[in-house]
């Protein structure tokens, strides 16, 4: 039973794809999109998109929201010019999953180009999502690079600082081959007892240049952490 809460945890959809805005002051478009979100003024949003962009919007919202509550937003700007928006996007919510609470943490770097000063399109070029239980005393420390070259071989680990005991029960990971957003599943380690004090990984990056996305859990009596990190992949 515990095997296929976790496998359902580390799936769990942070595909929070983010946001996004609008480009007549571009320090406008993140104000804007912050305070239409956290004053949950829905109807706002879809003025601020092409009509394409905004259904992919829509449903990655109207999913997310379904699944998470309390969900607070923080949009600054962190370079643009006359078509092309920098946003740093952070994301704080909760989950319920049966009788526990897991706080999300999410931290998301998108880059948004608009067109007659409405979205045109959104992606994400950088993103680290972290989903706990609620109250758990775990300190995990992370040891994984932001970006990579195609082919290297390069560690990914999940590190329990705190507390220091034998009493890991499980972890996983998953490898996703992340380019222009499609999803494609490349590699599976599968959720397995694991008494190391954490997950340690080599993995290797694809042959082409894009993304490629992580995810990885942990699951301790006292809590259980999982995080989906994207990856630059370059030449």
């Amino acid at each position: 039973m515990i095997v296929k809460f976790i496998f359902f945890l580390l799936l769990f959809p942070l595909y929070i794809n983010s946001v996004y805005g609008r480009n007549i002051d571009n320090q406008y478009l993140s104000n804007q999109l912050e305070q239409i979100l956290n004053q949950k003024k829905y109807e706002l949003i879809k003025n601020l998109f092409l009509e394409k962009s905004f259904k992919k919007f829509e449903k990655n919202y109207r999913d997310f929201r379904k699944k998470y509550k309390n969900i607070s937003w923080s949009i600054q700007t962190i370079s643009k010019n006359e078509e092309k928006v920098i946003l740093d996007v952070k994301i704080k919510s909760k989950r319920e999953i049966g009788d526990q609470i897991y706080n999300l943490d999410s931290k998301q770097i998108i880059q948004v180009e608009t067109l007659n000063n409405k979205i045109k399109s959104y992606k994400v070029i950088k993103e680290e999502s972290i989903l706990k239980t609620e109250n758990s005393p775990l300190i995990i420390k992370i040891i994984s690079p932001d970006q990579v070259f195609t082919g290297e071989k390069y560690e990914f680990n999940l590190i329990i600082e705190k507390p220091l005991d034998d009493a890991l029960i499980a972890s996983g990971i998953i490898i996703i081959k992340n380019k222009d957003d499609v999803n494609i599943l490349n590699d599976q380690f599968g959720i397995k007892p694991n008494m190391s004090g954490g997950l340690f990984k080599y993995i290797q990056a694809p042959l082409e240049p894009g993304f490629q996305t992580i995810s990885a859990m942990v699951a301790h009596p006292k809590g259980i952490y999982s995080i989906t990190k994207k990856i630059k992949v370059g030449l």
